[in-house]
C-alpha cells in the first residue's frame, strides 16, 4: 500500500510541475521510498503556511486559487487537502506538498475534494483579513473549461 501512494505522488507531482504549480520537484521513486527535491535552507524545511507571517495574504491567496485553477485546468487533478498544513510559504510564495491524496477529475469524489479545497483557502485567509471570493464563484472559474 505504502509503495503505491509513493508511485501515485510521484505522478502527481510530475503533472502538477508539467501544469506549473509550485511543489517539491519529484526525482526518483522505489518501492515505497519517494526523493524529492528540499524546500528550505541549510536543512531546515520551508514554514508551513500556519507558521508564517504573510507580507502580502492577498497575493498568496491569489497564487493558490491559481494553483488550484491549474492543477485542475491543465493536470486533470484536484488537490484533496490543501490546507494551511499542506502549504510552505518559500521566498514569499507558497508551494503546496502532500500529493499522495491528490485525484484524477475522473474520481467520483473530485467535485467534492475540490469545494472542500476552496472552503479551506477562504476559511484561512479570511482570518487573515482577506477579501475572499464567494467559493461558488472560485468553483466555477476553476472548472470554467469544462462548460
Amino acid at each position: 500500500m505504502v509503495y503505491a501512494w509513493a508511485v501515485k505522488e510521484f505522478k502527481n507531482l510530475r503533472l502538477a510541475l508539467k501544469a506549473k504549480v509550485r511543489v517539491p520537484k519529484p526525482v526518483v521513486v522505489k518501492k515505497n521510498v519517494l526523493i524529492m527535491q528540499f524546500i528550505g535552507k541549510k536543512g531546515n524545511p520551508a514554514p508551513e503556511l500556519r507558521e508564517t507571517s504573510l507580507k502580502n495574504p492577498e497575493l498568496i491567496y491569489r497564487e493558490l486559487l491559481d494553483y488550484v485553477e491549474k492543477l485542475y485546468q491543465q493536470a486533470n487533478l484536484v488537490h484533496g487537502d490543501i490546507s494551511e498544513y499542506n502549504v510552505m510559504v518559500w521566498r514569499n510564495r507558497p508551494v503546496l506538498f502532500d500529493m499522495a491524496q491528490a485525484v484524477l477529475l475522473s474520481h467520483p469524489m473530485a467535485n467534492a475534494f475540490l469545494k472542500r479545497d476552496l472552503r479551506n483557502v477562504n476559511r484561512y485567509f479570511k482570518k487573515l483579513g482577506v477579501r475572499v471570493m464567494p467559493v461558488d464563484e472560485l468553483l466555477g472559474k476553476v472548472t470554467a473549461h469544462d462548460k
